[in-house]
């Protein structure tokens, strides 16, 4: 959800950007486009659910978007609370991490082996000296 928070207040600044390029003689075609099209790629990396709740959010609620942190936090929560237990769900694994396997991260943790007179056992070090005199 933290990641969808942040691209959500990203959209609002590039929102504003586009505005504020569209409006200026000073830039080409092209750097305005360029503009719109970050805006556009940041709009595709959000689920549906979420860009149709916040392109409502911007007509109905437009004191909510002086700031972006609070108009993007409304968004998802009104996104929340109005999906069903499935669509929760598949809202949280959106951009979920996955896990490390609890059997090779107990692997990873094991400590080394130590035999009675307080040395560790290496066999590598056992194969260096075996050929010596």
């Amino acid at each position: 959800m933290k990641t969808m928070l942040d691209l959500l207040i990203r959209l609002r600044e590039m929102r504003r950007s586009c505005e504020r390029t569209a409006h200026n003689p000073q830039l080409t075609d092209h750097e305005k486009a360029v503009a719109c099209y970050h805006k556009t790629l940041v709009r595709e990396c959000l689920p549906a659910e979420v860009l149709a709740r916040y392109d409502r959010m911007k007509e109905s609620d437009p004191e909510l978007l002086e700031c972006p942190e609070v108009f993007a936090m409304a968004v998802l929560v009104s996104t929340y609370r109005g999906a069903s237990p499935r669509k929760r769900g598949s809202l949280l694994k959106h951009f979920a991490t996955p896990v490390v396997a609890s059997g090779k991260k107990a692997h990873q943790n094991r400590k080394p082996r130590i035999e009675r007179n307080g040395m560790r056992r290496c066999k590598t070090v056992r194969a260096d000296f075996a050929g010596r005199p």
